[in-house]
Protein backbone atom coordinates (compact mmCIF):
# COMPACT_ATOMS: atom_id res chain seq x y z
CA UNK A 1 0.00 0.00 0.00
CA UNK A 2 1.79 3.31 -0.90
CA UNK A 3 1.73 5.46 1.35
CA UNK A 4 -0.37 9.35 0.58
CA UNK A 5 0.47 11.54 3.00
CA UNK A 6 2.31 14.41 2.48
CA UNK A 7 4.39 14.71 5.73
CA UNK A 8 5.54 12.45 8.05
CA UNK A 9 3.66 11.77 11.03
CA UNK A 10 4.81 10.83 14.44
CA UNK A 11 2.85 9.23 17.70
CA UNK A 12 2.29 11.17 20.54
CA UNK A 13 0.26 11.13 23.64
CA UNK A 14 0.20 14.93 24.43
CA UNK A 15 -2.54 16.55 26.38
CA UNK A 16 -2.71 20.85 25.68
CA UNK A 17 -6.05 22.71 25.13
CA UNK A 18 -6.81 24.57 21.74
CA UNK A 19 -8.36 27.78 21.12
CA UNK A 20 -11.70 27.87 19.02
CA UNK A 21 -13.63 30.57 18.32
CA UNK A 22 -15.87 30.57 21.58
CA UNK A 23 -14.27 28.66 23.98
CA UNK A 24 -11.29 26.51 24.94
CA UNK A 25 -10.97 22.92 24.23
CA UNK A 26 -8.92 20.23 25.84
CA UNK A 27 -7.52 17.62 23.43
CA UNK A 28 -4.87 15.28 23.34
CA UNK A 29 -2.47 14.90 20.90
CA UNK A 30 -2.56 11.26 19.15
CA UNK A 31 0.31 12.07 16.35
CA UNK A 32 1.90 14.74 15.16
CA UNK A 33 3.26 16.21 11.82
CA UNK A 34 4.59 19.34 10.51
CA UNK A 35 1.68 19.74 8.65
CA UNK A 36 -0.78 19.14 11.32
CA UNK A 37 -2.08 16.94 14.13
CA UNK A 38 -4.81 13.93 15.15
CA UNK A 39 -6.29 14.97 18.41
CA UNK A 40 -9.42 13.25 20.99
CA UNK A 41 -11.93 15.42 22.23
CA UNK A 42 -14.61 14.66 24.32
CA UNK A 43 -16.80 17.20 22.14
CA UNK A 44 -16.88 17.40 18.10
CA UNK A 45 -14.79 19.77 16.39
CA UNK A 46 -16.42 21.38 13.61
CA UNK A 47 -15.01 21.05 10.36
CA UNK A 48 -13.06 24.23 9.08
CA UNK A 49 -13.25 25.64 12.19
CA UNK A 50 -9.73 28.28 12.74
CA UNK A 51 -8.21 27.29 15.98
CA UNK A 52 -4.95 28.24 17.89
CA UNK A 53 -2.73 26.69 20.56
CA UNK A 54 0.58 25.59 22.30
CA UNK A 55 2.50 22.67 23.19
CA UNK A 56 5.49 20.98 24.00
CA UNK A 57 6.78 18.08 22.34
CA UNK A 58 9.92 17.42 24.14
CA UNK A 59 11.08 18.93 27.86
CA UNK A 60 14.15 20.51 26.97
CA UNK A 61 12.84 22.53 23.55
CA UNK A 62 10.85 25.44 24.09
CA UNK A 63 6.95 24.85 22.85
CA UNK A 64 5.52 25.47 19.71
CA UNK A 65 2.39 27.59 18.83
CA UNK A 66 0.08 27.04 15.93
CA UNK A 67 -2.64 28.09 14.24
CA UNK A 68 -4.95 26.20 11.59
CA UNK A 69 -8.06 24.64 10.59
CA UNK A 70 -10.23 21.55 11.39
CA UNK A 71 -10.22 18.88 8.48
CA UNK A 72 -12.39 16.07 9.46
CA UNK A 73 -14.12 15.02 13.00
CA UNK A 74 -15.47 11.52 13.37
CA UNK A 75 -16.97 10.37 16.65
CA UNK A 76 -15.79 6.79 18.07
CA UNK A 77 -17.93 5.77 21.27
CA UNK A 78 -17.82 8.89 23.77
CA UNK A 79 -14.68 10.67 21.80
CA UNK A 80 -14.12 12.04 18.49
CA UNK A 81 -11.05 12.08 16.82
CA UNK A 82 -10.08 15.38 14.71
CA UNK A 83 -7.40 15.99 12.22
CA UNK A 84 -5.80 19.62 12.03
CA UNK A 85 -3.78 21.11 9.27
CA UNK A 86 -1.61 23.65 10.52
CA UNK A 87 -1.43 27.31 8.35
CA UNK A 88 1.49 28.01 10.53
CA UNK A 89 3.86 26.93 12.84
CA UNK A 90 6.10 28.96 15.13
CA UNK A 91 8.40 29.30 18.18
CA UNK A 92 7.30 32.04 19.60
CA UNK A 93 3.60 33.23 20.19
CA UNK A 94 1.29 33.66 16.91
CA UNK A 95 -0.63 37.09 17.15
CA UNK A 96 -4.53 36.16 17.48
Amino acid sequence: MDEKRKFSRCDLSEKTHLSLKDRKEDVEIQDLSTGGMRVVTKHALDKEESFSGEFKVLSNIAPFFVKGKVIWSTQKGNIFESGLAFSKVSTIPLAA
